[in-house]
């Protein structure tokens, strides 16, 4: 375990080419790139044992403080046991014990040399930290979006409360005076993070699709390729390497990612379609609202089987993001030339 291993042969292969030429005692050894079905199972396997540190630390946590606030926490308890695992075995330059039941070790950088501290530190945040954090903050601003909906509809105020108070909040230019750029982009970011509470629990489904998406481009690559089974290692830039004994059967897994590009195809095909009859559906809607607004009063918008007004909306929001987001940007190069 770790990486003596490494060590050992490079000095043997080094000891067994002196009476070679002089290049070839200085080329270090070069191990095969591990398979993916070995990294597979090291990845299962590194899951099954960080769940046991997991119930190791609930039980623990259990006893100490009870059952009501160990079901509370059990999202901070399994973060816990998950970090306690990574940083015992990768954080301190060791194998895990999948790595070790599979005869597979972290190599990084163009040379195969083994991770720095740095880049495992990365690893094991990302692996960890980043999804606990990312889930609490979701959640967080979709009760905090979803309090201000229920408390200006409670109040009567619709769509012009969040106005309001932010042109009531930024600085104007009643007496006269210019507004400065500091003070413009604070009320900038005010309103963009206000819009974005607002209208995150209505994009929250659509980020989660993305998030799908983007996990099982990665998975595709990684059966083209080979290299990266978790997303956390692609940005680590850790790769594996096999260190066991040489076998003629390690199996490639290319087909597999053939039928996901064939997937990821076929759901973006049906995206584009959507999205099409989205804006047909959008303008026929726009022109019967018109026509029967004056008789009708009030028109309700008509859903039809595959939510398309869903859809119309979600594509406005998220265009008013990225127009506040460009605006935002603006005023950043604003005050940036005016500081310089």
């Amino acid at each position: 375990m770790g990486w003596g291993h490494l060590g050992r042969h490079g000095s043997d292969s080094g000891d067994g080419a002196e009476a070679g030429p002089s290049t070839s005692a200085t080329e270090p050894r070069r191990f095969p790139l591990a398979a993916q079905p070995e990294m597979m199972r090291a990845a299962e396997k590194d899951d099954q044992y960080a769940s046991f540190v997991y119930e190791a630390c609930r039980d623990a946590f259990r006893h100490l403080f009870g059952t009501r606030i160990a079901v509370a926490y059990q999202n901070e308890t399994k973060l816990l046991g998950q970090m306690l695992y990574y940083v015992l075995t990768t954080g301190s330059g060791q194998q895990t014990l999948g790595e070790e039941y599979c005869d597979i070790t972290q190599v990084a950088g163009p040379y195969g040399l083994p991770p720095t501290p740095a880049r495992r530190a990365l690893f094991i945040v990302y692996q960890t930290a980043i999804p606990y954090i990312a889930e609490r903050i979701s959640s967080r601003i979709a009760s905090r979006g979803i309090v201000l909906a229920d408390s200006e509809s409670a109040e009567g105020f619709g769509e012009n409360a969040p106005s309001s108070q932010i042109s009531g909040a930024s600085p104007s230019s009643l007496s006269g005076q210019s507004v400065t750029t500091l003070s413009r982009l604070k009320g900038k970011l005010s309103a963009f993070w206000l819009h974005l509470v607002q209208r995150w629990p209505t994009m929250l489904p659509f980020v989660r699709e993305l998030l799908q998406l983007v996990l099982r481009a990665n998975l595709m690559l990684f059966y083209f390729e080979g290299l990266y089974y978790h997303i956390s290692k692609r940005a680590a830039g850790i790769r594996y390497v096999f260190i066991g004994k040489a076998s003629n059967q390690r199996p490639r897994y290319q087909i597999l990612g053939v039928f996901l590009l064939i997937q990821l195809c076929i759901i973006a095909a049906e995206g584009l379609r959507r999205r099409n009859f989205t804006s047909i559906a959008g303008s026929v809607h726009q022109a019967s609202f018109a026509t029967h607004h004056s008789s009708a009063g009030h028109g309700l918008p008509v859903l039809n089987e595959e939510g398309t007004w869903q859809l119309q909306i979600l594509t406005k929001e998220v265009g008013s993001l990225i127009l506040h987001l460009l605006s935002i940007l603006q005023l950043v190069g604003l005050a940036n030339a005016h500081f310089v």
